[in-house]
């Protein structure tokens, strides 16, 4: 599953590894994929330096099993510590090592949850299209918003359907201001863009938040009972019922590395 934002800074990678424990919370193997390489937000939150990233793998001859990083919560960790389409400029024989290694990584794990850069980029296109869930987050901040629908508008005409899509409106003041700005946005994605977003779901502002980034351990492991934490769960919940797709996904992969 691919977790997205129209900007930075409207707490993406706080969903991302909150969510990723609360995946593993029902004994699932999870892997969680930092390919935001500009901020590196999963291993501050999670109270890690990843020893080694991606690019040391294509340095060397190492296994990519040597590059996941094991965190004390239970989710296994692998930082990019490139961009993503950095990985086009390798050779043909890197793009395909890479490949094999790691098809026969994801063999281990439930689910992948990849921690993407804000905004668009079309030469992510085979990762948005074939992850089972997108998951964007936003914040009820106006520009937030409006960055929010320029990426919905993009990733429509890219050919993704509402069933994919989550919508968690983040930082909200209060539930009423969240609902308020969910039910805004859904209504101006359904006039402008055309498919109607099934599954939403508010996140409000907590001090729980704050306290967790600043101590380097997720609410959903520190504060059960939050609000935040209640809302993550609820999102579980909804992806808990619905099938996840390998096969296809690592076809696509297969294709944006150019190695048939």
């Amino acid at each position: 599953m691919s977790v997205l934002s129209g900007k930075g800074g409207v707490g993406k990678s706080v969903i991302a590894v909150n969510l990723a424990l609360a995946l593993k919370e029902t004994g699932a193997n999870v892997l969680l994929l930092d390919a935001d390489v500009g901020f590196g937000s999963v291993e501050i939150l999670l109270g890690f330096m990843a020893p080694k990233t991606l690019k040391d793998f294509f340095k060397s001859d190492m296994k990519i099993e040597d590059i996941v990083f094991s965190t004390k919560y239970g989710v296994d960790v692998l930082s990019f510590g490139i961009d993503m389409e950095d990985l086009l400029l390798f050779n043909l024989s890197d793009r395909r090592r890479f490949f094999d290694c790691f098809s026969r990584l994801l063999k281990k794990y439930d689910y992948l949850i990849v921690d993407f850069p804000p905004g668009y980029n079309e030469n992510l296109d085979s990762f948005y299209l074939q992850s089972d869930f997108l998951i964007l987050v936003t914040t009820p901040e106006p520009t937030s918003i409006i960055n929010t629908y320029t990426l919905m508008k993009i990733l429509s005409v890219k050919g993704v359907s509402p069933e994919e899509v989550f919508l968690v409106m983040n930082m909200a003041k209060n539930m009423r201001e969240g609902r308020i700005a969910v039910d805004r946005l859904k209504r101006v994605i359904e006039r402008f863009v055309g498919f109607t977003i099934k599954h939403s779901f508010v996140v409000k502002e907590d001090p729980v938040v704050h306290k967790s980034v600043v101590s380097q351990e997720p609410f959903v492991q520190r504060h059960r009972k939050s609000q935040p934490s209640f809302a993550i769960y609820g999102l579980r919940e909804k992806i808990l019922r619905e099938p996840v797709r390998k096969e296809g996904f690592l076809t696509k992969i297969r294709q944006m590395l150019g190695i048939g």
